[in-house]
C-alpha cells in the first residue's frame, strides 16, 4: 500500500509539473499572467458561461462538462458518448449543444444541475449529416460552433464534407440561422467555419474560415470575414482569399462573392473568435476581437498554434498582433487552442484540446 501510495504521489506531482511547465511557457504581453483554469477536460471546445457554470463541448471525448465557477477542477459530465458535441451556447437559462447531426436542449440548465434532474430533448436535426453513409464525409468538418446572435435566433456552421467540392444540399459550406424548426441561409459560400462572434457596436457577424489543403504552403489564406446582409456569398469553392482561384473548380461567369476583412497565413486553422468587452484589459483591447489559431496539420513547417488579438477602429481592423504564444517548440506542439471566452471578470479563458486544459489569462497594472 505504501508502494501504491509513492507510485500515485510521483504520478501527481509529474503531472503537476506538466501544467506549470506549459502555462509557464506561453508569453502573453506585459501586464498579463497565464494560470490554468481547469485541467484534464477531454479535448474542450466551445465555451458558454452560465451565472454558476461554465459549460465545455469536446470532439473526440463526446462528452459536455458543466465546470462550478467555485471550483472549476470539479467537473461535471453533463451528457456522455455524444456525436463530438464541440458546439455550446446558453439563452435563457437552457443549454444548446451541437453534435455533428444534430442539435440538443436542455431546459434550465443550472437549476437542472442541482437538482439532478437532465433531460435533454433534441431541438433541431435538419442537418445534411443525418442521412450521410459515408463515414469519411460525415466527419469531414462536420464539427459545430454555435451562438445566439443579437437577434435572439441560433446560428450554426455546417463545414463541406471535403476538402473542396461543390456540393448541391445548399446546407454544405454554410453558417445556418435557426429559428422556430426551421432555417436560413445567412452566409454562403463558407468553407469550414468554426468560430464567430458578433461585434459590440455594429452587432455584425465576423467569422473564422480555413482555407483549403493541398495548394502548397502558403496559399490559400485563412479567413476571418464579416457579414453585412443574410445570404452573402463568400467565394467557396471558385475562389479563396482576394481572388485566388481555385484550381478545381471555375466560378460561373456572372459570379460575385465578398473578400475576408482579413487574410491569415495559410493552415493557420483560426477556430473559436470572442469580442471583447470587459474592463480588465488595458483600453486598446476594449470591443477588439480574440482568435484562437489551432494550428496546420499538413504543412512542411508548423505555423498557428496561438491566439492573435484584432485591434478594431471604426468597424475596420486597424491590426492584428500576437497575444499569446509558446505552443510551438521547433515542430512539436505542446497543445492546440481551439476557442477563445471572456469570463466574468474581465479575463480570458483559452481552452486547449489537445494538452486537455482551459487556461485563464488576467491582467494587472502591479
Amino acid at each position: 500500500l505504501r508502494h501504491m501510495k509513492k507510485i500515485l504521489l510521483i504520478a501527481i506531482l509529474i503531472f503537476s509539473a506538466q501544467i506549470i511547465a506549459l502555462s509557464d511557457r506561453l508569453s502573453v504581453p506585459e501586464g498579463f499572467q497565464v494560470d490554468v483554469f481547469s485541467s484534464d477536460i477531454k479535448n474542450p471546445r466551445q465555451m458558454a458561461l452560465g451565472n454558476d457554470f461554465l459549460f465545455v463541448g469536446t470532439k473526440e471525448a463526446g462528452v459536455v462538462y458543466a465546470l462550478p465557477k467555485s471550483n472549476p477542477e470539479e467537473k461535471i459530465e453533463i451528457l456522455t458518448e455524444l456525436n463530438s458535441p464541440t458546439g455550446v451556447a446558453l439563452h435563457n437559462g437552457d443549454l444548446y449543444v451541437a453534435e455533428i447531426d444534430k442539435i440538443i436542449k436542455i431546459d434550465n440548465i443550472e437549476m437542472s444541475l442541482k437538482t439532478g434532474d437532465i433531460k435533454s430533448e433534441i431541438y433541431f436535426e435538419n442537418l445534411p449529416r443525418k442521412k450521410m453513409f459515408n463515414p469519411l464525409k460525415k466527419m469531414w468538418h462536420g464539427w459545430k460552433w454555435i451562438a445566439f446572435g443579437p437577434d435572439d435566433k441560433l446560428y450554426l456552421s455546417e463545414g463541406v464534407p471535403c476538402n473542396v467540392c461543390e456540393e448541391k444540399d445548399e446546407r454544405f459550406g454554410s453558417i445556418l440561422q435557426i429559428h422556430d424548426g426551421n432555417y436560413e441561409i445567412y452566409a454562403d459560400g463558407v468553407r469550414n467555419s468554426v468560430g464567430f462572434a458578433w461585434h459590440p457596436i455594429t452587432q455584425k457577424m465576423y467569422f473564422t474560415d480555413n482555407g483549403r489543403d493541398w495548394m502548397g504552403d502558403d496559399i490559400p489564406p485563412c479567413e476571418l470575414n464579416r457579414v453585412s446582409y443574410k445570404g452573402e456569398h463568400f467565394g467557396f469553392p471558385y475562389f479563396h482569399g482576394n481572388d485566388i482561384p481555385d484550381d478545381s473548380f471555375n466560378a460561373p461567369d456572372d459570379f460575385s462573392y465578398t473578400k475576408p476583412v482579413w487574410g491569415f497565413q495559410a493552415h493557420t486553422a483560426p477556430l473559436g473568435i470572442d469580442f471583447y468587452t470587459g474592463n480588465m484589459f488595458p483600453e486598446k483591447y476594449k470591443n477588439g476581437a480574440f482568435i484562437a489559431q489551432r494550428g496546420s496539420w499538413n504543412r512542411s513547417k508548423k505555423v498557428g498554434y496561438r491566439v492573435l488579438f484584432a485591434e478594431f477602429k471604426d468597424d475596420e481592423i486597424a491590426s492584428m498582433e500576437v497575444f499569446v504564444d509558446g505552443w510551438l517548440d521547433g515542430e512539436t506542439s505542446l497543445g492546440r487552442p481551439s476557442s477563445v471566452l471572456m469570463y466574468d471578470d474581465g479575463s480570458l479563458l483559452v481552452s486547449d484540446d489537445t494538452a486537455n486544459k482551459i487556461f485563464k489569462i488576467s491582467y494587472s497594472v502591479n
